[in-house]
This record gives structure tokens, sequence and C-alpha cells, in this order.
């Protein structure tokens, strides 16, 4: 009896005990949503944290926030983040032992990220490179050990805040074994799993190990997929710099470990049916050439850097297309490379990778079977590459426009071709172009500008027989150019070097071969 009585007191007491708990812990909801809160802001100056609601359970030693809201106070829209819940449970027996264990819950987060904050994120990381890190200090606080999970979560990037973001949706994060202790045997001690899709259409894997607590950078070693990437969606950034891309879907699998030293591998990748060009036009020329030499700038950079290794093992380009357009000619005009074939084999910025090797076959404007091949050594510290380019029988009159906005002549048929030889070591380039002229009849528009449409047409039929009986039996004239010489610009690099070299020998090559069959 006296047991049974004790028993039904005890239960009765453990009852009204975690009745009182519960009402104390939901009276104590808002004044700990609003210390939450106000400390959070003190803590983060030039930011805004907002907690919508918060809700505590003692007994299962969990707290669930929800409707978290970081706004940047000069800059409040867009957030830079919008987390639509937050749960965080821990684990009772490790803080018996002296170790905080938790698991945290991340539901629907948007993350606004643009160009901007990015560079700010990365100078501020040297300003306080030199001051005791972060992760240091974390690392010094109680020990802790933790689990990370990402549901139906979104990134959004924009260049710019007014541009179009973005947007890798559908986003879920797997990361394991977070802790402020690891052991010396252990590197990389979380397990890091990622996927989502990229824009509307692609998807994103990522699967390694971490540790997001190394100082002064997390450590990460993980293999990279990507499948069914559309690159038309990626115009918000491709824009900024006059770039135009038309369909295209883009695979490949690679490989990054950030630790000691950057790695980025490339491992292959597979870009078909697409259609990429580069804009060009007066208006836009100086911001053009800020993007372009800040760009150029920021690439060299990292290039050069001895800590950083980019590699790409094997990839092809099929069924593509790759042009120039000039908006800004008397008239417009554009060159291109249609049913564009590439592969690519072995490109790296380090010397111990050995050589690359490209090959591209296609078509110049549209009807001249074309053949590129290049091999090119890392620079150390000079562009080190050969190139031979070969144009067949192209129709001269798809060139007319070009021909127009820089040499004032048009063609009514023949024949183009050109075979080029170059390499480029030491600070010097040696090598050819020559142009081959078939069956061309060019006009001059300034010189034949007064006259009349049955005039001009009678000079041209003219103009052709007299050339056929002036040349040689096969109707050809061949010029070539000596590109030999140091290199004008010591400092340049690969691509600078070749657009040079293609602008060198349109201008003093390939344009006074036309003048020379007039």
């Amino acid at each position: 009896m006296l047991i049974s009585h004790w028993l039904k007191w005890t239960t009765i007491s453990i009852a009204v005990l975690i009745v009182v708990i519960l009402i104390a812990g939901y009276f104590a909801d808002e004044p700990l949503r609003r210390y939450i809160e106000r400390s959070a802001n003190d803590a983060v100056k030039g930011y805004h944290v907002r907690i919508g609601t918060l809700h505590s359970r003692p007994f299962t030693l969990s707290v669930t926030v929800r409707d978290v809201v970081v706004r940047k106070e000069s800059r409040p829209d867009p957030p830079l983040a919008d987390i639509g819940e937050i749960a965080i449970v821990a684990q009772l027996v490790p803080l018996l032992a002296g170790t905080i264990a938790a698991d945290i819950h991340l539901r629907d987060p948007v993350i606004f990220v643009t160009r901007r904050q990015i560079e700010a994120a990365s100078a501020k990381t040297q300003e306080t490179a030199r001051s005791v890190p972060w992760q240091d200090q974390v690392r010094d606080i109680m020990p802790f050990k933790g689990n990370v999970f990402v549901k139906h979560g979104e990134i959004r990037y924009a260049g710019q805040p007014s541009d179009e973001p973005i947007r890798m949706t559908e986003l879920d994060v797997d990361a394991r074994n977070l802790t402020n202790r690891p052991s010396d045997a252990q590197p990389y001690p979380s397990e890091l799993r990622m996927s989502g899709r990229v824009v509307d259409h692609g998807r994103m894997t990522i699967d390694g190990r971490a540790d997001l607590l190394a100082s002064p950078l997390p450590v990460v070693d993980a293999s990279v997929t990507l499948t069914g990437v559309h690159i038309t969606d990626f115009m918000p950034i491709a824009g900024s710099y006059n770039l135009i891309l038309n369909g295209g879907i883009f695979n490949a699998t690679g490989r990054m470990l950030q630790d000691k030293r950057t790695v980025l591998i490339l491992e292959s990748f597979l870009l078909e049916d697409a259609k990429i060009g580069y804009v060009y036009q007066t208006t836009t020329k100086s911001n053009q050439q800020r993007q372009l030499k800040r760009g150029a700038k920021q690439a060299a950079k990292a290039y050069h850097e001895p800590s950083f290794l980019f590699k790409i093992g094997h990839g092809k380009i099929l069924n593509s297309e790759i042009g120039f357009q000039n908006r800004s000619g008397n008239p417009d005009y554009r060159i291109f490379l249609a049913d564009l074939n590439a592969d690519v084999h072995n490109f790296s910025n380090r010397l111990e990778e050995g050589t690359g090797i490209v090959k591209i076959t296609g078509k110049f404007m549209g009807s001249g079977p074309t053949v590129i091949t290049g091999t090119f050594r890392p620079e150390t510290p000079r562009p080190d590459f050969d190139l031979a380019v070969k144009i067949l029988k192209t129709n001269v009159d798809a060139l007319n426009d070009v021909l127009r906005a820089h040499g004032n002549v048009d063609t009514h048929r023949g024949k183009f071709s050109l075979f080029s030889e170059i390499t480029v070591k030491d600070n010097r380039i040696d090598g050819y172009v020559k142009p081959l002229f078939k069956d061309v009849d060019v006009y001059d528009p300034e010189k034949d500008q007064d006259k009349a449409w049955s005039t001009q047409i009678y000079n041209a039929v003219i103009g052709g027989v007299t050339a056929l009986l002036e040349n040689e039996p096969r109707d050809e004239v061949a010029t070539q150019s000596d590109l030999s010489g140091p290199v004008d610009n010591p400092k340049a690099d690969t691509w600078e070097i070749i657009g040079k070299l293609v602008q060198n020998a349109f201008f003093n090559a390939i344009l006074p071969g036309f003048a020379g069959v007039d």
C-alpha cells in the first residue's frame, strides 16, 4: 500500500513538473527569441537579423526558429539569407561527458550571392589573415560535434543586384561529423554530400570529405558531377561580358581539392550543340575593356599562382558554332566557325603536368573546311605553344561585310584558303600566314559608286575575264607574310598573343591579298 501510494504521488509530481516545464517553456519562447535576435544583431555589425518565431522543447533539448532573415543594412534587398526553418536537436549523453553534440536541420533556406559580396568577402579574408582566425577561436571553446542537414535549399547568384539571378534549386546537403577537435589521423573528418538542380535543367552532385572549420579556409576533397546543364541558362552572367550563348548541353566530371593548395581538375567534359558568340560594339567599348582586363588580370593571377593547379583531362565539343560579331563596323559583320568539333587533352597551368593538345575542325563562314591543331606548354613564365591553321575553299562572298567594313571592297565569286604555322617560345614568334585566292572577282564600291548598275555589272564581268587572261591558268593568287619577330608585349599571355596574331594576319596578309586580285 505504501509503495502504491508513493508511486501515485511520484507520478502526479512528475506530471505536474512536466506541465510546469512546458508552460514555462511556452512563456519563455518569446523572451528567448528576442534575446537571441538582439544578441545576433549586436554580434554582426552592419547586418540585421530577424527571427520570426522560436519554439523550445526542454525535454528533447531542441529548439526551432522559423522565418530567419539576414539583411545587409546598407543594401537590404535582396536579403543575404531567408531561411524557412532551423531546428537544433542536442544530445544529452555527450553533453554529460563535456561535449556539445547536436543535429542542425535547415529547411527551405534561400541564399543570395552577388559578385560584389564575393569580392568584399575575399578582401576581408585577406585583411584579417594576420589576426587570430575565427576557426582557431572556435577550436578553443568547449568540444562539439554535429551534423548539418539542408533540405530544399536554393542559392541565387547575380553579377549585380539588379541582374536576373542564376538559381541552384532543390539543394540538399548532408554534412556529418562536423567537429572543432578532429584527430590528427582525420585531415578530413566530415563527410560531405550535396546535390541540386542547376537553374532549370541540369543537375550537380558533390561527394567527398571536408574539414569545414580548418584555418584559414575550409579544406575539401570532393568529386563533382554536372549533367544536362543548359549553357543558355548562364546568359545573365555571360551577357555582362558581351557573350551570347544559344543552345548547348554541358556534362562534366571533376574533382576539387582545397587544402594547402587549390586543385581543380576537369577530368572529362562534353559540350554539344552550342552556339557561342562575342559581340563588340563601340558604345560599350570602355566597359568591355574594363571588365575583360579585370577578368584577365584575376585569371592570370590565379593561373600563375604556385598553389593553384587547374587541369583538363579530356574534353570534347561537338556540333557547335563559335563566332565574333562587330556591331560597330560599317556595315556590321560576323565571323564564325560552324559545324565545330573540338578535342582537348591534358590542358594545365603547371609544367609538370605535360603538354596540352587541341584539335578543332569546322567550316569557316559555313563553307570552308577548317582544321586547327595546337600544342600548348604551361607558361613558365612566358607563353609556349605551336599552332597550325588550314582553311580551304571558303566562299569569299561570305566575307563581303568584313571586306566592306575594313577594305571598302566587295566580291562576287571565288574561293579563299589560308595556311599558317606559328611557334611562340621565349618571347619570340616564328611562323607565317599564307592566304590563297582563286577565281575571285573584286569590285571597289568607292570607285564605282556613281556608275549605273549596268556599268558596274559590265565592269565586274570584264574584270573577271581580264583577270582570267592575266593570271596563271589556275587563276590563283597566293601571298605569304612572315610573322616572325619578338612578342610586342612581353607580359602578354597565350590568348592575348593569339588574338594579336589573328588581327595581324587579317590586316597584313588577308586584306591586302584581296586588293591584289582586283
